[in-house]
């Protein structure tokens, strides 16, 4: 039987969309670095990463004795009416009294916490340890951005390769067509046959524009996830993902991820959830140390003030003072405020502990589930295989009964219709075991972007 081969994929979508241009080429890694430079929520994080690296430099400023200018300038009035005032029988005249007195001042105040139970420096390593927080909760989102697209470019490949499925069955249907045209001319067979396969034609042509249509909106997906406009044309290509898989190329893949005890272990290295609890943890128990702190040791602060007054500004550098001091304060009663805080930060870090070990047990079914979900994939890639290795002689049988005049027009069609749909179930297994490959990775907290 002879075969028509459809133009490339790529220009059939191109005259379905009406407009023929030069399209962008966009693999994997480009699509990902498109998506983290296009996220808020990676951009907001970088945001708080540099706000929080402000706080940790005012925490260590916080060591150094401040320093404060003061001026000020004053003019007071005192007023009174004259009066007499007698003392000792003797009158004493008091005269009206209305005079205005100016008071300049300028000076330096500084102070500086000399001790509070190492609270000051504890508070430095408080704001290190929110820094660090925010640098893995942004290495977190950059993570699960790159998997949301991972997801979508797969699925875009995926859709892609049925649309070729498609064309290949609505051009083998066709060619078919014409053959039993040319039966029938020759008086072999009816016009019943050339409209049962007209209409197997009618229904694969649908097939290609419903296969078509799926491939247009797993575009649009993939450019919601990476933020993008959404009228922007890719050509979505790359040479380092195949669209099938040898025997030999999965059972790698299942030797590599055979051992999931030790693929838990790893995962505790890498997942930046597990990572972001231990973080929390730490947070935790540096803000009881500083309760603490508070609570048992007293604060110590030194103090020193130079200040120049006058009620001349032109004679201020005649009157000068200076001084110097310490003072110390111990919280003997605040209301428990203090202690209740403490108790606090320490059934907190008990909380979070209790959450990191739930979080171990999360790591470990997901971790398994997705193992079973590679396994289960690799198996349906070698059933497929064998079914579309049996549908191919079907096929030929059921053409050449046919052809010969033993068989009729519907074991033909059928044994097309089921070839097809075996050829389109095999690509969505080959795509479906790299992505459940990736979802492994991503539970594994070793995907690679």
């Amino acid at each position: 039987m002879r075969k028509f081969t459809f133009p490339v994929v790529t220009i059939i979508l191109l005259i379905f969309s009406g407009k023929v241009y030069s399209q962008e080429t966009l693999d994997l890694n480009k699509a990902v670095q498109i998506a983290l430079k296009n996220s808020s929520a990676v951009s907001n994080l970088e945001d708080n990463l540099e706000i929080q690296k402000l706080s940790t430099g005012t925490a260590v400023g916080q060591l150094f004795p401040d320093l404060n200018f003061t001026a000020n300038w004053n003019r007071n009035n005192t007023f009174s009416e004259g009066t007499v005032r007698f003392e000792n029988g003797v009158p004493i005249i008091i005269p009206k009294q209305d005079t205005w007195i100016n008071n300049f001042g300028v000076g330096f105040r500084s102070n500086v916490t000399l001790f509070n139970g190492f609270s000051n420096y504890a508070q430095i390593d408080l704001q290190k340890e929110y820094e660090n927080s925010v640098k893995i909760n942004l290495d977190k989102e950059k993570y699960d951005v790159a998997f949301r697209v991972n997801s979508a470019y797969f699925n875009v490949l995926k859709r892609e390769k049925i649309i070729v499925i498609n064309e290949e069955n609505l051009s083998d249907s066709k060619a078919q067509l014409e053959s039993i045209k040319e039966f029938m001319n020759v008086g072999r067979r009816t016009i019943a046959d050339v409209y049962r396969q007209d209409v197997q034609v009618a229904q694969n042509e649908l097939l290609l524009e419903r296969s078509i249509n799926d491939f247009e909106k797993s575009k649009i997906d993939l450019l919601l996830a990476m933020n993008s406009d959404l009228s922007t044309a890719y050509q979505i290509t790359d040479p380092n993902i195949s669209d099938e898989i040898s025997e030999i190329e999965v059972q790698n893949i299942m030797n590599r991820y055979a051992d999931v005890n030790t693929l838990t272990n790893r995962s505790f290295s890498n997942r930046y959830d597990y990572k972001a609890t231990l973080q929390e943890i730490k947070i935790s128990k540096t803000q009881f140390s500083i309760d603490n702190k508070s609570l048992y040791f007293p604060t110590l602060n030194g103090n020193i003030s130079y200040l120049l007054n006058s009620a001349n500004f032109n004679d201020i550098l005649d009157s000068r003072s200076f001084s110097f001091g310490l003072s110390i304060s111990y919280p003997i009663f605040q209301g428990n405020s203090l202690r209740n805080r403490s108790q606090s930060s320490e059934i907190a870090i008990k909380q979070k502990e209790e959450n990191l070990r739930l979080l171990e047990k999360q790591i470990q079914g997901e971790i398994r589930k997705a193992y079973i979900d590679l396994e289960t994939q690799s198996k349906q890639i070698e059933i497929l295989k064998r079914n579309i290795a049996s549908a191919e002689q079907d096929k030929l049988l059921s053409e050449e009964s046919y052809r010969v005049g033993t068989g009729i027009l519907l074991d033909v069609q059928t044994a097309n219709v089921k070839l097809n749909t075996l050829r389109i179930d095999i690509i969505n297994s080959y795509y479906d075991f790299l992505l459940a490959e990736k979802n492994l990775q991503y539970y594994l907290g070793e995907l690679r972007y």
